[in-house]
């Protein structure tokens, strides 16, 4: 079994959205050298910390399956929705889409973290994993 990484060099934006309004099979596309146009409503979500994510691959015989993991804090809780999916956009301008219509989909995990006098920021603190053939997938806005 062979594992790469990688990390995208920066994040400036962060957004959720209805995977309910996605294309079909955008892991497909992507495998296939596609960008996914993302046709719906992009929320975006004000970050306040040094927002991570990265994407790890790992080849099994003639298989590969990813695993991208994002990971931020913010002042806001996100809606409780089955079907919720991320468009990360990095400091080159390019944008990713972690999610898709068909599941699995992306699970949120959510931990609510209070200020302490030493200056750490009170807020939500997420970190979502996406595990699929192509987990993170270029796409436009």
């Amino acid at each position: 079994m062979r594992t790469s990484t990688q990390i995208l060099p920066g994040i400036k934006a962060i957004g959720w959205i209805d995977c309910r309004h996605l294309p079909r099979r955008v892991d497909l596309s992507a495998i296939c050298g596609m960008t996914v146009a993302v046709l719906t409503d992009v929320h975006p979500i004000a970050f306040f910390d040094e927002p991570t994510c990265e994407c790890k691959t790992k080849k099994d015989g003639a298989g590969y399956e990813d695993t991208a993991t994002l990971k931020f804090l913010t002042d806001r809780k996100l809606p409780r929705n089955p079907c919720l999916g991320f468009v990360v956009t990095d400091v080159n301008g390019k944008s990713y889409l972690l999610g898709s219509l068909e599941a699995p989909h992306p699970q949120v995990e959510s931990e609510q973290r209070c200020g302490l006098p030493s200056g750490d920021a009170a807020g939500y603190e997420y970190e979502i994993k996406h595990v699929s053939i192509r987990s993170m997938v270029p796409c436009v806005i």
